[in-house]
């Protein structure tokens, strides 16, 4: 004979069935989730990638206006004469110590990221990590010349600080006073990372295009795409187009302008 079940049982067993589908997720629902969640990440992904570039971006800037705040201050300490640039793995006669590094004996010999710790801006800044691009990676290193000084820094200074390495008659470096620049001059460039000799110092000649597959960057970094930060006399930072610094390195009728700043020559060179 059937058993017959109680309306209590069925009650029972109606509200045990409800539970077990309460409990957990079919496979359907599971892959359903799964895929709302993939497409989530997807869209979020470029979002998050260009707030992390961003970010990066601000700190680069920061590090190029920071060294220009440095320079303010070494101006206040030292009778507001301009630091010697680097101008050369070793100081020439009449130099000080240079903004990066002292260029006294042996000079620089070595890729060693300590030897900032030598510079004059060191005391102002004693952070090594203000030197470099957060992105400056040692695989961008490629033949940088005899002192790889792209080991140090991100940032070269512009050469016309020292007229370029000219000297007085008595054979001594030219040094400037920051009253011979104009507050729109440009002092410091995040400068190309990929070839040539540039790097066997602290300075540059502006326009010195370094990679030749690409002249239009006209010696600029180019981690960034077709902008490099840059940092000016007045101590403000910005970023400049690669175009517009190539406008300024090749200027056709030879005038001085914030990148051809030498104050010993009419047309800045």
């Amino acid at each position: 004979m059937t058993p017959i079940l109680s309306a209590t049982s069925s009650r029972h067993d109606v509200r045990h069935a409800r539970r077990r589908r309460a409990a957990g997720f079919t496979l359907v629902e599971l892959l359903v989730v799964i895929g709302i969640i993939a497409v989530l990440i997807s869209l979020l992904l470029p979002t998050l990638g260009k707030a992390r570039e961003q970010a990066t971006r601000l700190k680069c800037l920061n590090s190029a206006r920071q060294l220009a705040v440095a320079n303010q201050m070494y101006l206040t300490s030292n009778n507001n004469y301009l630091p010697y640039s680097n101008w050369g793995p070793t100081s020439p006669a009449g130099a000080r110590v240079g903004w990066l590094y002292d260029g006294g004996p042996p000079g620089l010999n070595a890729a060693n990221p300590a030897l900032v710790e030598t510079g004059v801006f060191w005391p102002l800044l004693k952070n090594r990590e203000i030197y470099r691009c957060p992105t400056h990676v040692k695989a961008e290193t490629a033949t940088f010349g005899v002192g790889f000084s792209d080991a140090l820094t991100s940032y070269l200074m512009n050469g016309a600080v020292n007229s370029f390495g000219r000297t007085n008659s008595a054979g001594k470096i030219l040094l400037w006073k920051s009253n011979h620049f104009k507050i729109t001059d440009i002092l410091f460039w995040e400068a190309d990372e990929r070839n040539g000799a540039a790097w066997n110092d602290g300075a540059s000649f502006p326009g010195e295009s370094f990679d030749p597959t690409t002249p239009s960057a006209a010696g600029l970094a180019t981690r960034h795409g077709k902008v490099a930060s840059m940092s000016f006399h007045d101590s403000h930072a910005e970023w400049m187009p690669h175009s517009e610094f190539y406008k300024l390195a090749l200027q056709a009728d030879g005038k001085r302008n914030s990148l051809w700043c030498a104050p010993d020559s009419s047309n800045g060179r």
